[in-house]
Parts: C-alpha cells; structure tokens; sequence
C-alpha cells in the first residue's frame, strides 16, 4: 500500500464513523418531535376538558340557586296565600264599622294596629295589591263574575272590585273578581227605519202641496 493510499483509508475510517451518530441523532430528535405533538395535543384535550367542567360547575351552581329561590318562593306563596282569607276578615270588618266613634275605642285601635302589622309583614315579603277600579278588563289580573249594561265608552271597564286580587313580586297569586262593564247594543233595524220613516214623510207631504196649488 503506498502512503496516498494510507492517507485516504484514514480519513475515510472518521467519515463512516460519524455517519451512523448524524443518523441516530436524526432518529431521536424526530422522536422527540412526534412525542411533543402528542403531548400538545393531550394538554388541549386536558385545557378543553378542565373548561368544560368549569362550565358544567357554574350551571350547577345557577340551577342549585335557582332551585332554592323557586323552593323559598313556593312556601313564602303558599303561606302567604294562606294568609290572604285572614287579611280579608279584617278589611270586611273595619269596613262595615257602623259608626266612626267606635275607633275612638282602644280594642277597635288594636284590631286596626293588627291589620297594619299583617298587611306590613306580607308588603316586606314582596305582597302587593291588583288594581282593579276603573282599569280596563285584564284577564291575566282580574277574574269578571257579573256584568252590567254601561254605555259604549265603559264597554270592558272595571266597575267594581268585589274581592281584592295580590301579586307576590311578578306573579299573579290571587286574580282580583270584579264586575265588567258590558256595552249596549243599539239595534240595527231601528237606526235602518228612522232614515226611511223621513223620506216617506217627505214624499207624502209634496202631492198634497201640488194639489192645494192647483185647486
């Protein structure tokens, strides 16, 4: 073998060393860019998974709160509607007094003292009366059970307030009963034959006119 020749087996012998090392640090860093990928895309699906249980978590917690306004306002509608017959009683009473000297007694001054404190508590819990006088006819907030014949501008009018009717917040809890206003009906045949009765009236009246001008 000359000394050319030596040369060049020598520098090929570091060349084919280093080639498999380029190549297996090739294949690592590949691998470590696949196992990256996959490691981003399990940190979205956890990032998207923790969101999602957070969401969920506050429509619990609203539905739970809802539930308990709803549950509190069922028993404060209930025991308040219980209570509605008892503040009537006491309405009637005070209001057929037959004669205003008799709140000048002290057991008279105490039962109205007792009213004002019921009718205050149910206002705090959010009771409030219907008007019904006067305001035309709602059937959302009031109930008609009698009716009266008014002229035609009181037609579907609230005449008279016969039990009061309450609200409890937005919600109707008793509807108030009334008398409604019901319109006359003017009949047609009659507004028809007066126009008619005056033509014929006029017709009748000019031949005899002619006559007494000939004669």
């Amino acid at each position: 073998m000359t000394e050319k020749e030596a040369q060049s087996a020598e520098t090929l012998v570091p060349e084919q060393a280093e080639a498999p090392a380029v190549e297996a640090v090739g294949e690592e860093t590949e691998a470590l860019r696949r196992e990256l990928e996959e490691e981003k895309k399990k940190s979205a699906e956890y990032y998207d998974q923790w969101l999602r249980s957070v969401a969920e978590l506050r429509n619990y917690k609203k539905r739970v709160e809802q539930e308990r306004e709803q549950m509190a306002q069922e028993a404060t509608s209930g025991l308040v509607l219980r209570l509605l017959p008892l503040l009537d009683d006491f309405e009637r009473a005070l209001a057929v007094l037959p004669d205003e000297k008799l709140l000048r007694f002290s057991w008279i001054e105490g039962v109205i003292l007792i009213y004002r404190r019921l009718q205050a508590v149910l206002e705090q819990h959010g009771l409030r009366a219907i008007e019904a006088a006067g305001k035309p006819f709602d059937p959302y907030f009031h109930e008609a059970i009698l009716f009266e014949e008014v002229p035609a501008e009181q037609d579907g009018l609230v005449l008279t307030e016969l039990q009061k009717g309450y609200k409890l917040g937005d919600r109707v809890l008793r509807p108030a009963l009334v008398k409604v206003g019901k319109g006359r009906e003017t009949p047609t045949g009659a507004a028809d034959e007066a126009p008619v009765q005056a033509k014929s009236s006029t017709t009748e009246g000019k031949p005899q006119e002619k006559i007494e001008s000939s004669t």
